[in-house]
């Protein structure tokens, strides 16, 4: 089960920062992911 963290953000900029933080994290674990199905070595 995925529980998301609430985020608390003191401003709209650190918002912003937090939420593309969450992404780029997401995203790299996913290309990691797909290369590793892919049967490339990282």
């Amino acid at each position: 089960m995925v529980r998301l963290h609430r985020i608390e953000a003191r401003s709209f900029a650190g918002f912003l920062a937090q939420v593309s933080l969450i992404l780029l994290v997401h995203n790299l674990i996913r290309s990691h992911l797909l290369l590793r199905m892919a049967g490339v070595e990282v």
